[in-house]
């Protein structure tokens, strides 16, 4: 089960413990290690559960899971996108005619990156995003991407094979 919050972007570790805590059961203080590139339970619950923060501007999105998971948040601003867009490969250039179009590409391959404690710099070149599924290095890869619309913007979740999202 994989449970999401849109939220204010404050106290963002408080609210994971919060979500642990209401959703899961988990009664015992929340470690958190932040030693590699995506932070971690630490303790009592460290492999068992998951969690991705991302924020973007004055809100946050939280995604708490049984599964490994990643997720990204975006807001609509308006921006041109075409510098970036031209390094996307072909299929990707081809099915992105708007703005919103543009930032679930971003947000799926955000979310992918971040499952896998990846790095934007290392890995971002080498995904494709097309038809609601991820490549690497022309490999499709096995995980779920769920796009959660809102005024003004988009969520992503990507996890590990099926996920069920339940949004509070």
């Amino acid at each position: 089960m994989t449970y999401f919050a849109l939220t204010r972007n404050k106290n963002l570790y408080q609210k994971v413990a919060e979500i642990l805590d209401e959703k899961f059961g988990c009664r015992q203080t929340i470690e958190i290690d932040f030693s590699s590139p995506k932070p971690a339970l630490a303790g009592a619950y460290a492999g068992v559960y998951d969690f991705s923060i991302s924020h973007s501007g004055h809100l946050a999105a939280i995604a708490v899971s049984d599964k490994n998971i990643g997720c990204d948040l975006e807001l609509f601003k308006g921006r041109e996108r075409a510098a970036v867009i031209k390094r996307f490969c072909a299929e990707e250039r081809e099915a992105i005619k708007s703005e919103r179009d543009f930032i679930e590409n971003w947000t799926a391959k955000e979310a992918f990156i971040k499952m896998n404690a990846f790095s934007l710099a290392t890995h971002l070149r080498r995904l494709k995003y097309v038809d609601g599924r991820i490549w690497l290095d022309g490999c499709e890869q096995n995980c779920e991407i769920v796009h959660l619309p809102f005024d003004g913007g988009t969520a992503c979740v990507c996890g590990d094979g099926d996920i069920k999202i339940i949004t509070i």
